[in-house]
C-alpha cells in the first residue's frame, strides 16, 4: 500500500469533524495553493489566447436574457440526467 492508500484509508476512519479539519489543512497548505494558482495560470492564459484568436461571444441586453435561459435549461437537464430533482 502506498502513502496516498495509507492516508486514504486513516481519512476513512477519521469522524467527520477531523475530515473537514484534514480538509481545511489541506487547501491552506502552500502546496496546495501553488498547485490551484499554476492551474489558474494555464486558465488565464487559454482564455487570453482565446480572445486573441476571436474566440469569444459578445452579449448584449438583448441576448443575455437568451443566454441565461440556455445555462438554466442546460443545468436542469443535467440534473435530471444524473437523477436529481432540478425542482428539489
Amino acid at each position: 500500500m502506498n502513502a496516498v492508500q495509507k492516508i486514504k484509508a486513516a481519512a476513512a476512519k477519521l469522524n467527520p469533524d477531523e475530515q473537514v479539519e484534514v480538509f481545511r489543512w489541506w487547501v491552506e497548505s502552500d502546496a496546495f495553493k501553488q498547485r490551484q494558482l499554476e492551474s489558474l495560470k494555464r486558465e488565464i492564459a487559454i482564455g487570453i489566447e482565446d480572445l486573441e484568436h476571436g474566440r469569444y461571444q459578445t452579449y448584449t441586453d438583448a441576448n443575455v436574457m437568451q443566454l441565461a435561459e440556455d445555462v438554466g435549461r442546460s443545468g436542469m437537464e443535467r440534473l435530471a440526467k444524473n437523477g436529481k430533482n432540478p425542482k428539489a
